[in-house]
């Protein structure tokens, strides 16, 4: 989730020769929103799913959980392998599968059968996400690699400012079960579209002219894993990457939820929420030079405190609307910086392991979405939604330790 606007006509005639022209960085924003819609719009119409099924919010949560979890263990498998794989045949067959699992969760007769499409979709995330990151390393030299990239990411706010608002309020006139209908539609659309993507340069020549190491079986995976995570600051920087998506998604899994117990509002009323989120979030990314100035360790530690602040407010001015919606669009921008530093720091920091380790944290932020989910479902039932505010707020705290304890190892 970093950096800038969708590129302006100035900038395309570089991206060209860069080998990404606009339009193509275009298609790859959309897929990532697109994508990104699909994975959270489930949050804002979790109590619509629970009537439908009789059965307490708390428990249709694990929609969301086994979305992470399959995204969690087919992400690295995607990422490790997908120097093989055609990457705009990978992304555009995720995205159809993502489309046809979206079809099954909408007319599932079932709650099994709707925990069984969102595994599927999540296992299709899992191909798509990681290698639109891919090709856009393939596709740009590295001096303007992080300008495109950051733009690719800006999908990411495009989701919570258009994508899921637009979810609760087709929940509201369609039902939950025609919004997913419709967020499959327009994934394959746009899988038609990635399907025109600039053809990638070969393995040899993205690698050098270098073959690939070997031992892609069981003892070679492992030792590229040991060797991705014993770099200096990594296996830290994972663990801030987790506690950061564990104590996020673990309250906005359930700030909808809480909102429309305290007020007897409608979906659109959860989806509305997002909006302010999404504001905050596209205002960081949008401005993410501030991390380059500032630095970017510094700037991780100082918005993971400032979210942990937050969350713990969170709760506390639900009934206070402006101050409400002041602390949403905070929220939206301190995690907007973590994300665009942790990301930033983990290409850094993972050198020749780079496409390993950002599977890695694929893995590790759906991880950490599973895990959030939940864990705080299990605190909000038992001690209420500001328990989860608290909760969340001392997860983040944690960390900023392992941000702490990475810059330190890597001599930052």
């Amino acid at each position: 989730m970093s950096s800038s606007c969708p590129p302006s006509p100035s900038h395309a005639a570089a991206e060209m020769r860069g080998g990404l022209p606009g339009w193509a960085v275009a298609a790859l924003i959309a897929a990532v929103a697109g994508i990104g819609t699909e994975a959270f719009a489930v949050a804002p119409l979790l109590i619509d799913i629970a009537a439908d099924f009789a059965m307490d919010v708390t428990d249709a949560a694990l929609a969301i959980s086994a979305y992470g979890l399959a995204v969690a263990v087919s992400a690295p498998l995607f990422g490790l392998f997908a120097g093989h794989l055609p990457r705009r045949r990978l992304i555009a067959g995720g995205m159809v599968l993502a489309a046809v699992a979206g079809v099954i969760a909408a007319t599932a007769q079932s709650f099994g059968m709707l925990l069984a499409a969102r595994v599927l979709s999540g296992f299709a995330c899992g191909a798509v996400l990681p290698t639109i990151y891919a090709y856009v390393g393939d596709m740009v030299p590295f001096a303007a690699r992080g300008r495109v990239m950051g733009r690719v990411m800006f999908g990411w706010a495009i989701t919570m400012v258009t994508g899921v608002p637009l979810a609760g309020i087709a929940g509201e006139y369609l039902g939950w079960r025609g919004t997913l209908f419709l967020a499959a539609g327009l994934i394959l659309i746009l899988a038609m579209t990635v399907l025109r993507l600039p053809q990638p340069p070969s393995v040899a020549s993205r690698m050098g002219g270098v073959p690939q190491a070997a031992g892609h079986g069981g003892a070679g995976f492992l030792e590229r894993l040991a060797h991705a995570v014993t770099r200096p600051g990594v296996a830290a920087l994972l663990a801030t990457n987790l506690a950061n998506m564990v104590s996020f998604y673990g309250i906005y899994a359930y700030v909808g939820t809480a909102l429309r117990m305290a007020e007897g509002s409608g979906a659109a009323a959860a989806g509305g929420i997002v909006l302010w989120y999404g504001l905050g979030l596209a205002g960081s990314t949008l401005n993410a030079r501030l991390v380059d100035r500032v630095g970017k360790d510094r700037v991780l530690t100082l918005a993971l405190v400032v979210l942990a602040i937050t969350l713990v407010a969170l709760p506390r001015v639900m009934g206070v609307p402006v101050a409400f919606q002041a602390v949403l669009i905070l929220w939206g921008l301190a995690q907007g910086l973590v994300v665009t530093a942790v990301n930033t720091l983990a290409t850094e920091r993972a050198g020749l392991a780079r496409g390993l380790v950002m599977a890695l944290m694929s893995a590790i932020t759906y991880l950490g979405i599973s895990i959030g989910a939940g864990a705080m479902g299990l605190v909000m039932a038992a001690w209420g939604f500001g328990a989860v505010g608290i909760v969340a707020g001392a997860i983040s705290l944690v960390g900023v330790v392992a941000a702490l304890v990475s810059s330190r190892r890597a001599g930052g």
